[in-house]
């Protein structure tokens, strides 16, 4: 007899007795709680589609706050040598401790840290490493909000935020930003979302979408309601350092000669260095300041002078572990990145953002039924629209796509009705060819 193959289709087997049929796989119930405002607002909106007949413009995108789009910020030459020589050690390719490579936490730690005198002091046990920015909140929001407690968001916000706590089950709350005030916080708004049942509130400064950067004093003013209140703060300041303009008098920093290799903040101020011994967790990461989303890699740094966040510390290493620690070749990096990225490429970054954010500005403004407000710092101008034919923000950017070909984020993605988002890395260009496009379109839609 011939040998038979092991899988040979024409041995005779006995057949497996007759099974039901497969019902659906079902998902967890926490992930249903999970949405994505902005597909949902733009989800009839395809972008790769070409454009109708007697549409002949190319496509403007507007929707994407990523700076490495057009290729007109790329990172510093220094930066990119230092992931090269990254990558050449030898020294990245294992695991990473899961909170972080000592020396890249040790270095994000001597980068904030203020020194003798200042109130926001830093040591590498204070530093946890995370996938990006988004890897960081999502930690932070995850080891502090739960069912039965409310969490306090801004009005307008990131809706990634809203994301991130959907799977906590905690009430969220909104606290207004106002924009006749360069979207300072409605400090007693703020205050009448508080109770005792309020784990935490989220600042974003600089502002995403609003553009805004806020003053050491009202940062002061938002410290003492945390304080009194015992709140504490998780700071997204992925944006930190990208200012130009502050609503009311120039902090100190603004003059203070710069120090290579430090965080040299100018007209930003940090939360931590104005709220005193209150607690607050600070996010910051490579993709804005360095120009390099890509890159995901961010941090978590703990300011606890009053040392009542033990467990908060405890619980940020468990949620490290469950992604075994960011990177390695980039984290390898970080070292040099920060130590050598020359200050000229900060003051540079902030210098363009600065001068296309004041054209988009004076182009919008001459639009009737458009009131824009001029920014502050991030990469957003937002932008207000009054007088025209839609009954919502979707039918709005709908419309713009299909008759102009331009696509932007409208204030329904940010919680914020009426509004529009330009992102202002965006070449300049490139953006007044959209505006005259939607002057053309307003145009045609005024009531």
């Amino acid at each position: 007899m011939s040998p038979v193959a092991i899988n040979d289709p024409t041995e005779q087997r006995d057949q497996a007795p007759a099974t039901k049929p497969w019902k659906s796989v079902q998902t967890s119930p926490l992930v249903e709680r999970i949405s994505n405002p902005i597909r949902e607002i733009v989800a009839n909106i395809d972008l790769s589609a070409p454009p109708e007949k007697g549409v002949e413009k190319p496509l403007i995108n507007l929707g994407l706050g990523d700076p490495s789009v057009a290729g007109n910020f790329p990172p510093a030459p220094e930066a990119i040598a230092a992931i090269e020589a990254s990558l050449k050690s030898g020294r990245a390719l294992g695991y990473p401790e899961s909170v972080g490579y000592p020396d890249a936490r040790e270095a994000v730690a001597n980068y904030f840290d203020e020194g003798p005198g200042g109130n926001w002091r830093i040591s590498k046990q204070d530093v946890v490493m995370a996938h990006g920015a988004s890897g960081a909140l999502e930690m932070c929001i995850s080891v502090l909000a739960s069912e039965g407690k409310n969490v306090l968001f801004p009005k307008p916000l990131f809706t990634a935020y809203e994301t991130m706590a959907a799977t906590t089950g905690a009430e969220i709350r909104y606290y207004n930003l106002l924009p006749e005030s360069n979207w300072e916080v409605d400090l007693a708004h703020l205050e009448s979302q508080i109770d005792e049942n309020t784990a935490f509130c989220i600042l974003n400064n600089p502002s995403n979408p609003c553009g805004s950067n806020w003053s050491e004093s009202h940062l002061r003013d938002i410290a003492s309601i945390m304080n009194r209140h015992q709140v504490v703060v998780i700071a997204d300041e992925v944006y930190a350092g990208l200012a130009w303009n502050v609503t009311g008098p120039l902090p100190a920093s603004a003059t203070q000669p710069a120090v290579q290799g430090k965080f040299n903040r100018r007209v930003f101020t940090p939360y931590a260095s104005v709220c005193g011994s209150a607690p607050c967790l600070v996010v910051g990461a490579v993709s804005k300041r360095w120009l390099a989303p890509g890159w995901r890699l961010g941090w978590t740094i703990v300011h606890d002078p009053l040392g009542v966040m033990g467990a908060v510390r405890v619980a940020l290493g468990k949620k490290a572990f469950v992604i075994q620690g960011p990177n390695s070749t980039m984290q390898r990096a970080l070292p040099s990145i920060l130590a050598h990225t020359p200050e000229s490429f900060y003051v540079n970054t902030m210098d363009e953002l600065e001068r296309v954010g004041k054209a988009l500005f004076d182009r919008l403004a001459r639009i009737p039924g458009l009131k824009p407000c001029l920014p502050q710092g991030a990469m957003y101008l937002i932008c207000g629209y009054s007088g025209l034919d839609f009954e919502d923000d979707k039918a709005f950017v709908t419309a713009l796509h299909k008759e102009e070909r331009v696509f932007i984020l409208p204030g329904a993605a940010f919680r914020l009705d009426g509004f529009m988002r330009f992102v202002t890395t965006t070449p300049l260009e490139t953006l007044l060819d959209a505006c005259d496009r939607l002057e053309a379109f307003c145009a045609r839609h005024r009531k």
